[in-house]
């Protein structure tokens, strides 16, 4: 068979470029995986634990048990995020208000005694009802005073229909130097069942690789 004179330089090459395609292709496995499991990965090479935070605002109950699954399944924190003036116990006259506060761009006052070191944590997961298609307005409260720079928010709620709504939009807006993940939607009337699927979902992100704090 007939081999040119550069027949070693073109197998270098081939060699360079079968290397070079062997590393995009577990790069591109690895970007698939998604971020928290680049995270996890090193986290799991690190001896340093990461602090985690499970923040939530919950009116009937429904993120509450959420935060409560997901703090079984990782650890961490657990701080529920209160206003200093209560809601309604009616649906509907909870909805009117959400509705006007919306439209007002208001910000509730919380009442919750935050951590002097809320800027220790590395990841801080965030639980909301979805309100008029997007999160309560004392989330916005929580993050225009707290915005996480350099930290990784994992976004979850409880809703009748609207999913996620903007909730992760609305928080990669308001912190802006945060890393916000995929993050999980739970039906409110499924919550009590919810165990397993918020499991699976913890592995598939490989958030059960953090160390429990």
């Amino acid at each position: 068979m007939f081999f040119p004179h550069n027949h070693t330089s073109l197998l270098l090459k081939n060699d360079v470029l079968h290397s070079r395609r062997n590393m995009l292709k577990g790069l591109a496995l690895l970007l698939a995986a998604g971020p928290f499991s680049l995270f996890a990965r090193t986290s799991c090479a690190s001896s340093e634990k990461h602090r985690i935070l499970i923040a939530y605002f919950s009116h009937t109950g429904n993120t509450r048990a959420v935060a409560r699954q997901i703090h079984s399944l990782v650890g961490g924190d657990l701080l529920e995020l209160q206003t200093t003036q209560s809601y309604p116990t009616d649906h509907d006259d909870t909805v009117r208000q959400a509705e006007q506060e919306c439209e007002d761009g208001f910000r509730p006052q919380l009442s919750t005694r935050f951590s002097e070191n809320m800027n220790e944590y590395d990841v801080i997961f965030v639980g909301y009802p979805v309100w008029v298609y997007t999160m309560p307005m004392a989330l916005y409260s929580f993050f225009e005073r707290f915005p996480f720079p350099g930290k990784t928010i994992v976004p979850f709620s409880t809703h009748m229909g609207s999913g996620l709504a903007d909730g992760p939009e609305q928080i990669a807006r308001l912190c802006p130097q945060a890393g916000v993940l995929d993050g999980i939607a739970i039906r409110g009337n499924l919550v009590a069942e919810s165990q397993e699927s918020v499991e699976h979902w913890l592995r598939q992100s490989g958030v059960t690789d953090f160390s429990r704090t």
